[in-house]
């Protein structure tokens, strides 16, 4: 199968690994390729392919192009060739993922017989969801059953695998027009009111008693319409409210952070490297553009 050309990003040299699918005999031949990666760091890499994970057990924090964020069983994200990511293992914890990988035209021929359009797929700036149990089962279901076809039935698993990421496609690409359709108003009310000056150091906790649900029903709502738990989006949220403290203010890290509600100011520190890719004094300190 001939296989459009696509070009690592400009600064691609940075990145510990680049992944050239020329190098995958599969992935090269038939477009696509899969296969189960689980309790194992990765490098920092970007690759000239587009790539499906889902993750199917435990958590780990992946980082994509320089924000890091937790991720659990049942998320699905896209990866793009101009993205840089990579997987870190949390101490004690678990994780597994399967691994879709799948070459630009070969994308774009399913993309056009489900009537996508690769382009605004591409653009979208929510590249995650979470999965309902239905869909992991169905994902589950179906790698195990790539597993117990016979390696010389190269058809067969070819279909298997393009049935699968045409899955992945159609769930994305439907997720933020369900997502719009199914937003109740009590929770676009609610991220108005975090996002508010005086709610900036609130905690998980204050969005539980806010809300009046339980912990894990306000987990399951954010994972649902923002793709994040709750902890995730405040963290995020919090982090680009310091990035315009940092630019716009001359607050002390320290005053920074006990604004946000951090009152350790090395955790802060932490999480807004994590978020950033700079610490606070380094991201001030950065060329401006």
């Amino acid at each position: 199968m001939d296989n459009l050309t696509i070009n690592f990003p400009e600064n691609a040299k940075r990145y510990d690994c680049i992944v050239d699918y020329h190098n995958n005999k599969c992935l090269l031949e038939n477009g696509v390729s899969f296969h189960w990666w689980g309790a194992e760091d990765t490098s920092l890499h970007c690759h000239n392919f587009y790539e499906f994970f889902i993750v199917t057990d435990g958590k780990a924090i992946h980082e994509l192009n320089g924000k890091s964020c937790e991720v659990s069983k049942g998320e699905l994200f896209m990866i793009r060739p101009e993205d840089c990511h990579r997987f870190k293992m949390i101490d004690d914890c678990f994780c597994s993922h399967m691994n879709f990988c799948i070459t630009a035209e070969c994308l774009e021929k399913i993309c056009d017989s489900l009537k996508v359009d690769v382009d605004k797929l591409k653009s979208s700036r929510k590249l995650s969801m979470l999965l309902t149990n239905d869909d992991l089962k169905f994902f589950t279901s179906k790698a195990q059953l790539l597993n117990f076809i016979s390696k010389d039935s190269v058809n067969s698993k070819y279909t298997l695998m393009c049935e699968m990421i045409s899955h992945a496609v159609a769930a994305l690409s439907l997720s933020d027009e369900l997502a719009k359709l199914n937003y109740p108003e009590w929770f676009a009310g609610l991220l108005e009111k975090l996002h508010s000056p005086e709610m900036i150091s609130c905690s998980a906790e204050d969005v539980y008693k806010m809300a009046g649900f339980s912990p894990p029903v306000m987990v399951e709502y954010f994972k649902r319409y923002t793709g994040k738990t709750v902890a995730a989006y405040l963290r995020d949220m919090k982090c680009a409210y310091a990035c315009d403290l940092l630019d716009g203010t001359q607050l002390t890290t320290l005053e920074i952070s006990a604004r946000l509600g951090y009152y350790s100011l090395s955790h802060f520190n932490r999480i807004f490297k994590e978020y950033s890719g700079f610490s606070p004094a380094a991201y001030r300190r950065r060329p401006k553009m």
